[in-house]
């Protein structure tokens, strides 16, 4: 069932004040947005930069927001595009292009990897113990999972060696396989079979265009245990992988350039970035943000949903082309619209709600 948004009553008061972090991965969307129409012309269809490009400096900010408007926004830190954040007990975890930082009270630390490309996302294990950290390493198409009182990886999952080996070549049209290990290279090699052999992640790299999969989220399932959901942003799916034997299934498809999927209540949404929409598993129910007012007419048809998350009063949408937050409340038919800084390339946002974790507010300002 498709359920324009624009049909929703507008209002202010429907959602309690609420006070976020936001990742902003670059403090001019304008250039990101021109950078994305340029790709969409290409002939493939194969979204995403087909060259390394420079890394950008963007930001954590504390953000407030209340009635409809944002009432204060505090810039906490620069790093170089920070994408992924969340939010546990007293922990913080911000991902930045290759390096994850953790705070907690009075200490600040760094998880580094060399197979760490583009982080997309973090997130703690609420469930059973924070002291575990997903990571979606999105440059190199794996997920980690990292145990924070040794300092190691626990567990680590690559697209490639689980049935999703087959990038693209944009200037070829041709399809790559990629691979870690020597001995598939070296079958390949011997067959005639184009491919990348990646054996040297510190100095090699796949653009987005090349990538298998290109994993840009992955969290914790709540719904069965040992089972976590990916995001694969070029198949237009959410994935479920169980931790304990790799398998992989299907739980979302049909999207476009999707993020965030996730648990919601006792099912899975995912926001279609492209399309402008997000999508509930059960009941099929598609909430569509294409008639809502507020993108730039030089924009047409073009829609740019960057993220979206459940809280407990509504549903909490990152619009890129409009510039705003979009709170939605799907059982009472409610909707709003927060304008922020049209500038900001917002990436991910995490909820504060504890105060033992407001107390480190203070504490990431100036740390990184």
């Amino acid at each position: 069932m498709r359920i324009d948004l624009s049909t929703y009553r507008r209002n202010q008061n429907f959602y309690a004040p609420k006070m976020f972090l936001v990742t902003v991965k670059s403090f001019d969307l304008q250039k990101i947005r021109a950078r994305y129409l340029k790709s969409r012309k290409s002939k493939t269809g194969r979204i995403g930069s087909v060259e390394r490009r420079e890394v950008t400096r963007g930001g954590l900010v504390f953000i407030e927001i209340s009635a409809g408007r944002i009432t204060k926004s505090d810039i906490l830190a620069y790093l170089p595009e920070p994408r992924g954040i969340d939010i546990a007990e007293n922990m913080l975890a911000v991902s930045s292009e290759n390096t994850v930082h953790i705070f907690s009270p009075g200490r600040v630390s760094m998880i580094e990897d060399p197979w760490f490309s583009y982080i997309h996302t973090v997130q703690f294990d609420k469930q059973k113990s924070p002291e575990h950290l997903l990571v979606s390493s999105s440059g190199f198409d794996c997920i980690f999972e990292y145990n924070l009182h040794k300092r190691e990886r626990s567990w680590e999952w690559f697209a490639w060696e689980n049935g999703f080996n087959k990038g693209f070549d944009p200037q070829s049209g041709e399809d790559i396989f990629l691979t870690r290990q020597k001995e598939v290279a070296s079958a390949y090699e011997d067959a005639g079979i184009k491919h990348l052999f990646i054996n040297d992640p510190q100095n090699q790299s796949l653009p987005t265009a090349n990538r298998a999969a290109f994993i840009n989220s992955v969290v914790y399932d709540t719904l069965e245990e040992n089972k976590l959901l990916a995001t694969f942003f070029h198949e237009g799916a959410v994935y479920g992988i169980d931790m304990q034997n790799g398998r992989s299934e299907k739980i979302i498809d049909g999207m476009k350039s999707p993020h965030g999927g996730r648990n919601y209540r006792d099912t899975y949404m995912a926001t279609s970035t492209a399309t402008g929409e997000v999508l509930m598993s059960a009941g099929d129910e598609v909430y569509s943000f294409a008639s809502l007012p507020g993108k730039a007419a030089e924009l047409g048809e073009m829609e740019w949903l960057q993220n979206s998350a459940p809280l407990d009063d509504c549903i909490i949408t990152i619009d890129a082309n409009r510039n705003s937050f979009v709170l939605f409340d799907p059982d009472h038919k409610l909707i709003d619209m927060v304008p922020f800084d049209p500038d900001w390339a917002i990436q991910d946002i995490a909820e504060l709600k504890d105060p033992a974790t407001l107390s480190l507010i203070e504490e990431v300002k100036g740390k990184l």
